[in-house]
């Protein structure tokens, strides 16, 4: 029974550890607001830059599974390329290695000013430092700050509740016989591949080791093999989340695994090499935490000067593996185009907010895209009718559909999440633009099933009706790509455009209705084609209004303010760029005579 305990308590303390490491890596992030990926983009265009860079934000999350997810999400966004990616990994690697050095203070003893940095002396101190910054915080930051301290003294507990379980074990015989045989290099090495997979951190599991050593028990025969292991089974967390990917965040955690997995060659084969034919005097000695810290940052640093050279040569064997897929969908479909963006909303990049949040608005611009498209192709059915164009704008429109519901339910996910203030304002926006961009893409279809009812029903326009709808194709199709630009942009300028000519739009819709009547009255006009030209023009006007409603919401996006009304947002228009609307409407009167 006594056995079964420290069982269970070793098992506690090391979920302390991986949870402390987890709370310590999440609210650092929050507290970056983004700051980390924009570092990442920013520094590197020179490898050793990306390098230092890599290992730092790995030291401050204690976590390289999570820098290399944020690298994998940069990657998959196309905000980062492939080859400035595989430096940050390397220096990951190595950035990870500091949370063993720190773990062996728990091995510090004697009576030196140095052992009251120990984690038995300082994580009770850390952890009610960070429950008063809790208890007094008076915003989120604070808040934040005191969930990361508190991070930090789990995670000290935890190891200091493994070290103290572990001398328990030390007394089982069958401890001695399993890392007999771990030191087996293929046992060994698949060991820690497995347990680090399992617990999905090559820190726990160099931990786990560290508490083990306490007992006397392991050995550098027993060592090695399974840091090697631990190092390979690391990068399954970087598999995992490049699952659904696109073909360059496959890449990455390629990229992970190959530096991982040829360091691990290089070191057997040179160990063992020496081991057989001369040996090292210390293979069977008892290790003690130090050491295991230090032969795990000799294997990754050693490794990264080995293969820093060959960043080249790893980025094209990576190509190599994961290869580019010839599209053989029609072109004007384009429907893999658009489809294959949704792997951006992968639910495990909801890890990282701010690359979840930039990832959906990669897929919103291409669903706007989709419907500015589909509204195009119809309007061109007025002068060339055919079934098979058709038969595009529905398979667009389905597709329009589907990006909308798998956007609103990955950012009804993302809000769900412990978001900042800004990061919730920006979901609320998002949801709301890619709702009026949905609704774009339903009029442009709309449009198209009025038109394919004039070709069946054999209903005709006059020459005065098709210009005047020419001349709101024109100012519907600019409204969009203006609303689009101004979503991907953040451009300030294309919403008092957007404004406009939603104010041309309303003044000529007007004047065409009622031009129209008169057509009706004089006979030149029959009442289904009457029918056929009013539901257009509504289409158009409807547009127009959704692309207002679009650039509320993004203009709140771009300047982080809470949403507003349609009237407070035209006041505010009106009164900032008076002078402004009126030059345009006037520009306008004079090209769309």
């Amino acid at each position: 029974m006594d056995m079964l305990t420290s069982a269970l308590k070793m098992l506690g303390g090391l979920a302390l550890l991986i949870y402390g490491m987890k709370i310590l890596s999440t609210n650092l992030k929050k507290l970056s607001g983004g700051k980390l990926e924009k570092i990442l983009i920013n520094v590197t265009d020179n490898p050793f830059k990306g390098l230092f860079v890599g290992f730092l934000i790995t030291v401050a999350t204690q976590s390289s599974a999570a820098t290399t997810i944020l690298v994998l999400g940069l990657v998959n966004s196309n905000m980062l390329k492939l080859r400035n990616a595989i430096p940050i990994i390397m220096g990951a690697n190595i950035g990870t290695t500091m949370n063993s050095q720190i773990l062996r203070l728990a091995n510090i003893s004697g009576n030196s000013w140095i052992t009251f940095f120990t984690p038995a002396t300082f994580a009770p101190i850390i952890l009610v430092i960070g429950l008063i910054f809790l208890e007094k915080a008076k915003n989120q930051k604070a808040k934040d700050i005191g969930q990361m301290i508190i991070g930090l003294g789990l995670l000290f507990t935890g190891m200091i509740t493994m070290v103290s379980m572990a001398s328990t074990f030390g007394q089982l015989p069958i401890l001695g016989e399993i890392l007999q045989k771990l030191s087996n290099p293929i046992l060994g090495i698949l060991a820690g591949a497995v347990i680090t997979a399992i617990v999905q951190s090559s820190s726990a599991t160099v931990g786990i080791l560290q508490a083990l050593s306490t007992t006397g028990q392991i050995t550098y025969a027993t060592t090695i093999p399974i840091i090697l292991g631990q190092n390979i089974g690391t990068c399954i967390t970087s598999i995992l989340a490049s699952i659904g990917g696109s073909k360059n965040a496959k890449r990455v955690a390629a990229v992970h695994l190959y530096f991982n997995l040829i360091g691990t060659i290089i070191f057997i084969s040179f160990i063992y090499t020496y081991q057989h034919f001369i040996g090292f005097a210390f293979w069977n000695n008892v290790v003690d935490m130090g050491q295991i810290a230090n032969f795990h940052t000799i294997f990754n640093v050693v490794s990264t000067i080995i293969l820093f050279p060959f960043i080249g040569l790893i980025e094209k064997l990576t190509i190599l593996t994961v290869r580019d897929k010839k599209d053989e969908i029609d072109e004007d479909a384009n429907e893999s185009e658009y489809l294959s963006s949704l792997d951006l909303l992968d639910e495990r990049v909801a890890k990282l907010p701010s690359i979840a949040i930039g990832n959906s608005v990669t897929v919103i611009g291409k669903m706007a895209k989709v419907s500015e498209k589909n509204f195009r192709k119809s309007m061109s059915l007025f002068k060339k009718f055919d079934s098979r164009s058709l038969e595009h704008i529905q398979e667009r429109e389905n597709i329009i559909d589907k990006m909308e519901e798998k956007v609103t339910n990955f950012l009804i996910h993302l809000g769900n999440l412990d978001l900042s203030n800004d990061e919730s304002r920006k979901i609320t926006a998002l949801l709301k633009i890619e709702s009026e961009f949905e609704k774009v893409g339903d009029y442009a279809f709309k449009i198209s099933k009025t038109i394919e009812n004039m070709q069946e029903n054999n209903t005709k326009l006059s020459p005065k009706a098709h210009n005047e709808l020419d001349i709101m194709y024109i100012i519907t199709e600019e409204t969009i790509l203006n609303t689009i630009q101004a979503f991907e942009k953040e451009d300030k300028n294309c919403i008092i455009e957007i404004e406009a000519l939603r104010e041309f739009a309303e003044i000529k819709r007007e004047e065409y209705k009622s031009i129209h009547i008169e057509r009706l009255k004089k006979g030149t006009c029959t009442v289904e084609s009457g029918v056929a030209f009013l539901e257009i023009l509504t289409s158009c006007e409807k547009i127009i209004d959704h692309c207002l409603n679009a650039s509320i919401a993004i203009s709140n996006y771009i300047s982080k303010e809470n949403i507003i009304t349609k009237h407070e947002y035209q006041k505010r228009i009106y009164e900032q760029n008076s002078d402004i609307l009126r030059q345009k409407l006037n520009e306008y009167n004079l090209r769309f005579v």
